[in-house]
């Protein structure tokens, strides 16, 4: 309806919009009764949801395989002992231990280690670029008059030290003058000294051999005339130089490319690094590898160390060396190398090379010698790891310490107390049928607190007396008081049981003292009453009931929690049930049965809306012909007065 339309009164005098608004009272009491019906569909929704992000939380704390130490479905997380290990009575961490629901008590000792168990590793000996080399510049006179002539059209020439690039500038008067820069030897030195004042904190030196030159970094201050002993001894190690490119022709007279560096970019091709023009094969370990010129060196190693060879190769800046290294110790991962190419020679892992052979772990126990292929072993269901080799016999010690598994059962039961106190409290609230949700029309006379205060009022009890969460706490209380099959011990045999109070919906109580007593007489039925699991899959549908007897309290929990919140789908296509109920709270949900109840609602008042416009624009449009009809008729009056001289 036009603005026009609605514009009435003029004639009546009527306030027409109060008029309508009464005439339409009905219609928005049906809008307004739609949209509480709507907020309470999604109140019920977010509570449908806080039951399963309760049963999540609980799941993910005992029944999650990533935390061993609290996974109630194993039996690791019941170790029943507790171990040390000494040294003449005293500590000892060459050797440690750790206890496991296998272990035996008893006492054993270490006697000696002769060896650990190592990985077999290859290093190269030495650096793998080490210097600045330039090629052979060939006839000193023809290439000292080639790189004077460069100068004298550009002076300049740059390095960069550690990502700090400094320019180094000539100047003709330094080399022009016969005598100044006639051969290799001069012009290194004029190089060196101009170095050594760009970069204050090393001597970056140029030295000649013939008609190569080489860059080598020293420590500052080196003078070969005073410091004595071999020149490799004041070597500068982990420094990365690297020549700019801002003198081509330079470099080019001197046989040097753009980016060369004293250490390995690994993110440049092998093409680039070390020459390789054609494709490069090697087999390690029986895996073979192949790499094209372009490859980069860090391409290399990510496919080396992610490939099946079960070798781990790295590149260290700071020594400029390769190493690889088994994965395992021991001399079941011995590595074997073909290097088919050269490229692992290039890299200084054959030939020029450090190799650490693996070797097993070798000891005596109780008297009786013996190796293993890695560090850690077990003994006598212990697990026993080889830290150091001992300066003597290292005595261990395994006795029976119920105090973490006590702590572990108690928590568990206050955890399932807590979860199934949530759930009951939701099904047992009662709603207050005198706060309905607010409609925005009430909002608009309340404060904030006061809304929020009848808001909480409003949404109780959503889901009181539902069945399906009834059902799922009777469940709850079921797998934990039915005896498991095969077993003959409960939980109130280990002093567990329920509430004597009803309306603590079978809340559990514990006797610790009858829990004490029960881990020492009877630990190993225990730890079956909490972990043992049947034989039938979860998903053996036909036999759920046969998986249920002979599952251990454990299992059945878990199993009634992937009923509720199983995000895969079953045979049916069905989801856990209050995922298929009301959806998840993350991401947007349009596929749940609360969802569609919503989507539906939101229909009905689309609906209902149009109704009340339609029924709006009908009273405007009436109002409006009755003031139409008004003005004629006040019009026709008018004129019939002014005819009878009126």
């Amino acid at each position: 309806m036009s603005d026009m339309l609605r514009i009435t009164g003029l004639v009546s005098g009527m306030d027409t919009e109060t008029t309508v608004k009464k005439l339409i009272e009905v219609e928005q009491m049906k809008v307004d009764k739609a949209e509480q019906e709507k907020q309470y569909l999604v109140w019920q929704q977010e509570d449908y949801r806080e039951v399963a992000n309760v049963l999540r939380g609980f799941q993910d704390e005992y029944f999650d395989i990533l935390k061993p130490a609290t996974n109630m479905r194993s039996a690791s997380a019941f170790s029943l002992f507790a171990g040390e290990t000494t040294i003449g009575g005293v500590s000892s961490s060459a050797v440690s231990i750790k206890t496991t629901a296998s272990s035996i008590v008893g006492s054993f000792s270490i006697d000696s280690v002769t060896q650990l168990a190592t990985k077999d590793k290859y290093a190269s000996a030495s650096e793998v670029l080490g210097d600045i080399t330039t090629g052979n510049m060939g006839d000193e006179a023809t290439a000292i008059a080639a790189i004077k002539a460069q100068l004298g059209v550009d002076s300049t020439l740059s390095f960069t030290l550690d990502g700090v690039t400094k320019t180094i500038s000539f100047d003709p008067t330094e080399y022009d003058d016969p005598g100044e820069m006639d051969t290799f030897e001069q012009y290194a030195s004029l190089l060196s000294t101009k170095l050594q004042e760009a970069f204050s904190n090393v001597d970056i030196t140029a030295e000649v051999t013939g008609d190569v030159m080489s860059f080598r970094i020293y420590e500052d201050g080196y003078d070969p005339l005073v410091d004595l002993g071999p020149p490799s001894d004041y070597y500068e190690t982990g420094h990365t130089l690297t020549l700019a490119n801002d003198n081509a022709d330079l470099l080019s007279i001197m046989k040097l490319s753009e980016g060369q560096s004293n250490t390995v970019n690994v993110s440049k091709s092998l093409s680039d690094v070390f020459g390789v023009s054609t494709t490069s094969s090697m087999s390690i370990n029986g895996v073979s590898f192949s790499f094209s010129p372009d490859t980069t060196v860090s391409e290399v190693m990510s496919q080396i160390n992610s490939s099946s060879a079960g070798v781990s190769i790295s590149y260290d800046t700071f020594s400029d060396k390769f190493m690889m290294e088994s994965t395992s110790v021991g001399t079941d991962g011995t590595i074997a190398i073909t290097d088919t190419t050269g490229l692992l020679s290039a890299f200084k892992l054959q030939g020029d090379v450090d190799h650490t052979a693996a070797q097993n772990a070798e000891f005596v126990v109780n008297g009786v010698s013996t190796t293993r292929s890695s560090n850690t072993f077990t003994l006598n269901g212990t697990e026993i790891t080889l830290n150091a080799i001992p300066t003597a016999a290292v005595d261990i010690n395994v006795s029976t310490d119920t105090t973490d598994v006590k702590d572990l059962i108690v928590k568990f039961v206050d955890a399932y107390n807590e979860m199934l106190t949530k759930i009951n409290d939701m099904v047992t609230e009662s709603r207050n049928y005198d706060y309905d949700p607010l409609t925005d029309t009430q909002k608009e006379s309340m404060s904030d607190d006061d809304i929020e205060k009848w808001q909480a009022e409003a949404r109780k009890g959503t889901l009181r007396n539902d069945t399906s969460l009834s059902s799922l706490t009777s469940s709850l209380r079921e797998a934990m008081y039915e005896s498991v099959e095969g077993l003959g011990i409960s939980l109130y045999e280990i002093g567990i049981q329920s509430s004597s109070n009803y309306k603590e919906g079978g809340k559990l109580i514990i006797d610790e003292t009858k829990l004490d007593a029960a881990l020492e007489e009877r630990p190993n039925e225990i730890i079956a009453l909490f972990t043992q699991e049947s034989d039938i899959t979860y998903t053996s549908y036909s036999d759920r009931s046969t998986r249920y007897s002979e599952n251990g309290l454990s299992a059945r929990i878990y199993d009634i929690l992937q009923d509720n919140i199983r995000l895969t789908r079953d045979d049916n296509g069905n989801k856990g049930y209050l995922i298929d109920k009301a959806g998840l709270d993350t991401g947007i949900d349009t596929t749940s049965d609360m969802a569609k109840k919503i989507a539906a609602m939101d229909s009905k008042i689309d609906d209902l809306l149009e109704m009340l416009a339609d029924q709006e624009d009908k009273y405007y449009t009436q109002f409006a012909a009755m003031e139409s009809a008004m003005s004629q008729f006040q019009s026709q009056s008018s004129w019939l007065t002014s005819q009878f001289g009126g």
